[in-house]
């Protein structure tokens, strides 16, 4: 037996693909040679697991579960080693049979299977003879093609119809009691069993497998109290993490047919009738963080399209905040929008279906759908009923995680501000500052740790009232162009600020543009620019070479107690591109390291603040000493040297924001600081040999200046090669 079983189990390994296995489970993308997703084990929102088709074996670096296809199936179905092999063999095509298999002591779950099957048997045969039954699925236009394919059938109004029959078959009662189907009746009464169900059209809900594993059961009489029972919570059945519908809609799923979130059992079976085969529906709750798992399989969009009662609109919104929140790469919710009054059967009942793809062609997202809701509940015609949609709409354009998305939204919405009627720019910023506020005082309901505050370990455990406050907001003005706001975050450059466009400022100046329109014109207060090219700057940042990047990451990496003390040692400071960027790294090496080994960053910038703030007022008290025909200078000119001279508080911001969106699953190694070292040297190389052959091109140039320039050009890069100058060890 053991024999056999050892040779069933590599020819089931060899026929298995553990990649389609666990892709059941989790989404998984190609990463090399290996597959990478969510670790189905735990609540991961990073990519930590991994699985290895070569080896057929899986790994989770995060919380450490590891194995193979066997020990996969064993711990998410809760089976032991024979019972996941026989289920593998049976998806692989492998002939197995347990020896000595009696099926009086099959396993409880195989049992709890078998009795659902035969209950499911038992209710389609009473609905064949049920006429009250036929008539109301006839009425709710469910066909006899459709009642067959979702099983659907019918529990009579009878107290031990069901009971009686699965007596008859030698069931095990006790068990059938422990998955809801019958009921223990009182010993004083006689005991006995007796029906759960009575009087309810009944619903077989299916696993992914296509197993019924319980029952929705809808009662057929308007007096009874509870309009839907479902199964008890049983070793197949979990509500939570169980879709109805998915069995028959999961062929269909794709990013391009993404599933459709409905409310009910008669809603996904009408859906499916129609032509809709990607409904699915929860059983009783909203959306769970299970279910959108189970679901983000198939597809990293899906669509909401839940009544439009205020119980929907409640479910519709926790939802969809399930689905952003997963962390998966690309998901997307939309909500579709239904007349008031219907729902996805009334619709489909009375033959609309264009009515029902139109809602979901023109679904919304989230954020949008909120957004539309807020405004039709006040009255706009009103300042009170801005000002009170206004203080909703904050919140939500808090919750959106682009600074992008945030500002599109802010300028739809800027004629709720009271600011909008004489300068729209200034109500724009106003909203977005708030919205940032919000933000920074809700922390977007995460943890400390989550969000990456406080940094160190002493700091997590104190209390919340020790974190800094939130910025305060400051709206930007002429004379703060081209500083930074700590309230919007941004640099606000010349021609932004109040009256970009939108509205008249006092002494005639129009939103920084002339009558011509062209961005650069006059004003009464400010000189005229001189001529140049009148091409508009382009609004998109270039992209960051290489090297710049390299320069960024190791400044972050200085940061991190791994690589600190690596990097003081290794780093040449000379290499560093920006002067920002050396200067950083000074800040850096005198900064004594916290417990941990690393620099705290949130200390560190304030310092930097402090002393940059200290030097700009000593620079303005000597300004004021100069002489009067210096302070002459066009206006223009003095916002383009503030603009042009980049703070050191400005270059690290920019680097702790910029690690939100680099940060990758596998710590920054060794090999990955060489590869940025190795880059900054090439281009400190590039940069040095360009300027030997700018030298050598000089027609004034003698031909001791050029041997000179040469060897200097020499001995720089071998001092990048770390190799000595020649001759100063006395030899050629």
């Amino acid at each position: 037996m053991e024999r056999d079983l050892r040779d069933i189990k590599e020819e089931v390994r060899a026929r298995t693909d553990i990649v389609e296995i666990i892709s059941g489970y989790t989404l998984l993308k190609r990463s090399g040679k290996n597959w990478t997703g969510l670790c189905p084990f735990h609540a991961d929102k990073k990519p930590s697991f991994s699985v290895s088709p070569s080896t057929q074996s899986y790994r989770c670096w995060s919380c450490g579960e590891k194995g193979d296809v066997f020990t996969f199936v064993q711990k998410k179905q809760n089976l032991d080693f024979v019972e996941a092999l026989e289920d593998l063999a049976k998806r692989a095509g492998v002939a197995f049979e347990r020896k000595g298999h009696n099926p009086q002591i099959a396993s409880e779950r195989e049992q709890m299977r078998e009795l659902n099957r035969l209950a499911t048997e038992f209710y389609q045969d009473r609905l064949s003879v049920s006429d009250e039954a036929r008539a109301y699925l006839a009425n709710r236009a469910i066909l006899k093609v459709t009642q067959e394919q979702f099983q659907l059938g019918y529990a009579a109004n009878e107290w031990e119809g069901l009971s009686f029959f699965l007596q008859r078959r030698r069931a095990d009662m006790s068990l059938a009691a422990k998955i809801g189907l019958i009921k223990a009746r009182e010993q004083e009464r006689g005991g006995g069993w007796y029906d759960t169900y009575r009087h309810r059209l009944m619903f077989p809900i299916h696993d992914s497998q296509g197993d019924v594993v319980g029952f929705g059961g809808r009662a057929m009489s308007p007096d009874e109290k509870a309009k839907y029972i479902n199964s008890e919570q049983s070793l197949v059945f979990d509500k939570s993490k169980t879709l109805y519908g998915l069995f028959f809609a999961k062929g269909k799923l794709s990013d391009e047919k993404p599933p459709v979130f409905v409310e009910g059992y008669v809603d996904v079976i009408t859906a499916h009738q129609a032509g809709f085969p990607q409904c699915v529906a929860s059983l009783g709750t909203s959306m769970t963080e299970e279910q959108a798992r189970t679901l983000a399989r198939y597809s990293r969009r899906v669509l909401i399209c839940y009544d439009a009662d205020s119980a929907g609109i409640n479910a519709t919104l926790r939802g969809a905040t399930v689905w952003e929140s997963l962390g998966i790469e690309g998901a997307e919710v939309r909500v579709a929008r239904l007349p008031a009054g219907d729902d996805p059967d009334s619709i489909l009942k009375r033959g609309d279906t264009a009515a029902f793809q139109a809602a979901l062609d023109t679904a919304i997202p989230r954020v949008d759908y909120q957004i539309e809701l807020t405004l039709k509940r006040h009255d706009l015609q009103t300042d009170a009923g801005k000002e009170d949609a206004l203080a909703e709409v904050i919140p939500i354009l808090a919750s959106m995680r682009t600074l992008t998305q945030r500002d599109r939204h802010a300028q739809q919405l800027a004629y709720l501000h009271p600011s909008s009627k004489y300068n729209l720019t200034r109500a724009i910023e106003a909203i977005l500052a708030d919205a940032q506020t919000y933000a920074n005082q809700s922390h977007g309901g995460q943890s400390a740790r989550d969000r990456g505050f406080p940094l160190t370990g002493e700091a997590n455990r104190a209390p919340l009232s020790e974190q800094p406050p939130p910025p305060s907001y400051r709206p930007a003005t002429r004379e703060h162009w081209g500083q930074f706001d700590p309230g919007t975050r941004q640099i606000v450059r010349k021609g932004e600020g109040p009256g970009n466009g939108y509205g008249r400022e006092p002494g005639g100046y129009v939103g920084g543009r002339d009558s011509g329109g062209n961005g650069y014109g006059r004003s009464r207060d400010r000189a005229p620019r001189p001529m140049s090219d009148p091409t508009p700057p382009p609004l998109q940042t270039p992209v960051l070479s290489g090297a710049e990047k390299a320069e960024r990451t190791l400044l972050r990496a200085l940061l991190t107690p791994e690589m600190r003390s690596h990097l003081l040692t290794k780093l040449d400071p000379k290499l560093l591109l920006t002067p920002q960027g050396r200067s950083l790294f000074g800040w850096v090496a005198r900064t004594p390291a916290n417990e941990e080994g690393g620099i705290d960053p949130l200390p560190l910038l304030r310092r930097i603040e402090v002393e940059e703030e200290a030097a700009d007022a000593e620079k303005d008290s000597e300004e004021k000493k100069e002489n009067s025909d210096l302070h002459e200078k066009s206006a223009w000119q003095d916002t383009r040297t503030r603009a042009q001279s980049a703070k050191i508080s400005d270059y690290l911001r920019e680097l702790l924001e910029d690690s939100l969106s680099v940060m990758s699953n596998e710590p920054l190694n060794e090999a990955a600081i060489a590869d940025c070292l190795l880059r900054l040297q090439n281009h400190r190389a590039d940069r040095a040999k360009r300027e030997l052959v700018e030298l050598l091109n000089r027609p004034d140039l003698t031909i001791e200046q050029q041997k000179a320039f040469t060897e200097q050009y020499h001995h720089t890069m071998r001092e990048m090669r770390g190799t000595p100058r020649a001759g100063s060890d006395g030899h050629a």
